[in-house]
């Protein structure tokens, strides 16, 4: 759970863990944080200093198979005062780092709460997220854990948002159940394309549609378009540098980086290399990124996309590093 986020439109997952607050159904503050003096959340945690327990009686029981969002059953007990992690499923996937992009389903309670207060599974997206963006139960809490494992998570309200109820956050000790689906470390997914053989044609198109694109394969790209040049009509994807990894097919989630600006706008530039959030995306006919299926993993590749004066959107030009199938 972050507590801010760039946000990448048109192409970008909006997801509530990957944005900057959530929303609060479940009717209130915790029970155990209402009566207490309010809690303020801490920053800047060390996690080496903190106790972290792997089971508590106290912890509610899930119920449901894995990939589904579980049903929440509490005891009497109160929260558990450390961070508590309990691994429900052992994974034997890559290890999550400090520095990684983890890729997960989840659902979160406010303690004594029947209802999620956000859940991925009922977007029915995955959602990936950089570890260091997250609040400290969270980064504390994966640090060490592997892709493949399904936990529950108890966490205390100073390690989450404390225990005042601020617009769009939960309040008070949280507890969440997260499957990690895939861990791709930050470096992984910016050298995606280091080794992607260049398309000699492609930058003579890019060229005719006054598109330019910088940045050595393997690093950050940045994309501008030329003042005056025409705005594309139709979406057009432009392989740049070919990668040699399995091909993307339609209903494939990938992890992408990518940068874009909006057509004549070239201050307009946002980019996940800056963000330090590479993207997921699922590859779908009718969306942008349904262009990208067959071409291989560690690719570089140009989506040209036109504006639309019905939905006020801007003709914008991407460029879109393929990092990995998940």
């Amino acid at each position: 759970m972050r507590r801010a986020a760039t946000v990448l439109p048109a192409l970008a997952v909006s997801a509530c863990l990957a944005l900057a607050g959530c929303s609060d159904s479940s009717g209130g503050a915790s029970a155990s944080a209402s009566a207490e003096a309010t809690v303020t959340p801490l920053s800047a945690v060390d996690c080496s200093t903190l106790t972290i327990d792997d089971d508590a009686d106290s912890l509610p029981t899930l119920e449901g198979e894995a990939g589904a969002e579980p049903t929440i059953t509490w005891g009497d007990g109160d929260a558990p005062a450390n961070l508590t992690v309990k691994t429900l499923q052992t994974g034997d996937g890559a290890e999550v780092t400090e520095d990684s992009i983890v890729v997960a389903d989840y659902a979160g309670w406010e303690w004594g709460a029947t209802e999620v207060f956000d859940s991925s599974y009922a977007r029915g997206e995955s959602t990936p997220f950089s570890l260091s963006g997250l609040i400290s139960g969270w980064r504390c809490g994966l640090v060490g854990r592997h892709a493949g494992d399904r936990l529950e998570l108890s966490i205390p309200a100073e390690l989450a948002y404390g225990s005042s109820v601020a617009e769009g956050y939960p309040s008070g000790d949280l507890v969440f159940v997260i499957e990690i689906k895939g861990v791709v470390t930050a470096d992984e997914a910016v050298s995606a394309t280091k080794d992607a053989q260049v398309v000699a044609e492609a930058q003579q198109l890019l060229a005719d549609r006054g598109v330019t694109v910088s940045g050595d394969l393997g690093a950050a790209a940045t994309v501008s378009v030329t003042d005056g040049a025409e705005a594309p009509t139709e979406q057009e994807n432009i392989v740049l540098a070919r990668g040699s990894g399995d091909e993307v097919a339609e209903g494939d989630q990938v992890v992408l980086e990518l940068a874009f600006v909006n057509w004549g706008d070239n201050g307009s530039l946002q980019s996940s290399w800056e963000a330090g959030t590479p993207q997921l995306m699922t590859v779908a006919s009718g969306a942008p990124v349904g262009g990208l299926a067959g071409v291989p993993v560690g690719s570089r590749v140009v989506i040209l996309i036109p504006g639309d004066e019905t939905q006020g959107t801007k003709a914008s030009a991407y460029v879109v590093d393929v990092a990995k199938i998940l």
